[in-house]
């Protein structure tokens, strides 16, 4: 066990849901339904996106790469989490 595994009351007090971001995996084709690809950006068909959410499920950005997503999310002192 490391220093990480459990959260004191302290870490539990000062925890912020709203700091969650979301890494859901879209293919392109549902991430362009759902007017997440802007218009003139081609991508090939099946292409798998990873998609960051904001806890209100807003939407941050996309990579191609789920470590993009993750980066991203860290870069912006974001606590990412995956979801399928």
């Amino acid at each position: 066990m490391t220093e990480y595994d459990e959260m004191d009351d302290r870490d539990i007090e000062e925890f912020d849901p709203s700091r969650i971001a979301y890494i859901k995996p879209t293919l392109a084709e549902e991430a362009r339904r759902q007017g997440i690809i802007p218009d003139g950006i081609k991508l090939p068909k099946g292409m798998k996106l990873y998609v960051l959410h904001a806890e209100d499920g807003r939407v941050l950005g996309f990579t191609d790469a789920w470590e993009s997503a993750y980066g991203a999310a860290l870069q912006h002192d974001l606590l990412p989490v995956s979801v399928h």
